[in-house]
């Protein structure tokens, strides 16, 4: 885990062994898992859920979309800067 960010009690993190899955960043509470809510981000400059397998609240979710969106290009930035400078977006 690379943690990027941490709000409301959650972090916002990528994973370093998913190096060539599409801009993502995952929200978790506790330890990093496989079942943690993961967010893709958009080439249009927004950010869509992928899951929520995390079971983030409604409220906490949107307010963590507000804060992505507000910092998109430097969440960008800070996955380009841990995968090799790649930016593979989701479709």
């Amino acid at each position: 885990m690379i943690l990027y960010l941490s709000i409301l009690g959650y972090k916002i993190y990528i994973s370093d062994s998913e190096i060539k899955e599409d801009v993502h960043f995952c929200i978790t509470k506790e330890d990093p898992s496989k079942d943690d809510t993961k967010i893709w981000a958009l080439k249009n400059g927004s950010f869509q859920i992928a899951h929520n397998k995390g079971c983030v609240p409604e409220k906490d979710l949107h307010r963590i979309f507000v804060v992505m969106q507000t910092f998109y290009f430097d969440f960008l930035l800070f996955w380009r800067s841990n995968h090799n400078n790649q930016l593979n977006f989701h479709k």
